[in-house]
This record gives structure tokens, sequence and C-alpha cells, in this order.
């Protein structure tokens, strides 16, 4: 995994060494959600690119030489605003960290906003890939495979998985998770767009 743009939300900070600490460390540009620009300082010892937000959560409003861009209206939050950013300023796939933990809404809020966006967040435990159409993943035989489709008219057929989705209706949002790789490769592919979530 790597990722020329990083955008950091402020829920947990990753791990040191794990999958979404080292797409930070790698990084060509760290775009940080405002409540997360501290962390990232204190952690990384380094400034980000940009602090995006409202702002309520700067620190003393301190830049440190990041770019900051201010962004008022409450009609979204902070990771929404940081993703436009980057869409405006041309970066079109950026990867998203520290979108878990610490408030369960923040947590469903921000997987269900990637979605929409369309891009991926990779957590300490794993990433939700969000596709519609085709899609391969590469993953341990036995790993854990979840499906999130918020539309009920989703189809999806699949291949590699111990329960297959194909025929599933997807009446609620777990109908299709938990499921498991049988193989190192899994196939997906789906009438609308969906996440799916895999270990790391």
């Amino acid at each position: 995994m790597r990722g020329d743009t990083v955008i950091l939300a402020a829920g947990d900070f990753p791990r040191a060494g794990g999958a979404a600490w080292r797409l930070l460390a790698g990084a060509k540009r760290v775009v940080c959600c405002d409540g997360a620009a501290q962390a990232y300082r204190r952690r990384f010892k380094r400034e980000p690119l940009a602090i995006v937000g409202d702002l309520d959560s700067l620190k003393g409003g301190r830049s440190g030489g990041a770019r900051i861009v201010h962004v008022a209206e409450q009609e979204t939050n902070d990771l929404a605003k940081a993703v436009r950013w980057c869409a405006a300023q041309g970066w079109k796939r950026p990867v998203i960290v520290g979108a878990t933990g610490k408030r369960e809404d923040h947590t469903l809020g921000n997987v269900f906003r990637a979605l929409a966006f369309g891009l991926e967040i990779v957590t300490d435990h794993g990433r939700f890939v969000p596709f519609e159409g085709r899609l391969r993943l590469k993953v341990a035989a036995g790993a854990p495979v979840s499906v999130f489709a918020p539309d009920p008219t989703t189809r999806m057929t699949s291949k590699g998985l111990e329960w297959p989705l194909d025929g599933v209706r997807f009446d609620n949002l777990y109908c299709a998770t938990l499921n498991r790789a049988t193989a190192t490769t899994v196939t997906l592919t789906s009438t609308r767009r969906v996440s799916v979530w895999t270990a790391v």
C-alpha cells in the first residue's frame, strides 16, 4: 500500500509500525484534519503540508509552517472538508488514516463518507476498500472479509469466499459481514458502490 497523499483524521492515531503508520511515514503529502495536527507533530516531529477544517480543535491556532485552510461551514465534518480541499489541488485519490476509534458515531460517519467519495481507509487492523464493478483483492487465505452495501438494490457475485455473495439481498448493512477468504485472491463484482473491509 502506498499513498502520495494521506489524510489524517482525528480518530485513534495509527500504531507505530502498523500499515497506517507506514502510509503516514512514507506519504509525499500529509493533510491533517484540524484535530489531528498536534498528534501528527508530536509523533512524527514534523509539520503536515496542510491543516484543514473549521479549526475548532487546532491548539492555540499554531500553524508551525503548515498551510492553514479554514472552512467555516458546519454542513460537513473536517474529513469531508479535507477530501474536498485535496480534490481542489488535483490530488484525486488520497488514502485516509485515523478515521476510526474514539467516537463510534465519528467512525461510522467517516467510513460511509469515505465510501461516498470512493476513497480507501487504512486502520491498524484492516482497510476499507470502496468499489463498484469488479475488484480483485489479494488476501491471506482464511482472512476475514466483510462487505457493507448501503444501497439495498446492490447485487454482487464473489469468488474465493467461504459464503458466496451471489444472490444475496442487501436488506441491511451487516448481512454480508464476517465472511472468510478461501483463497489468496478474492474476486467481487457489484452493481452499486460498496465498501469491502479486509484485514491488513
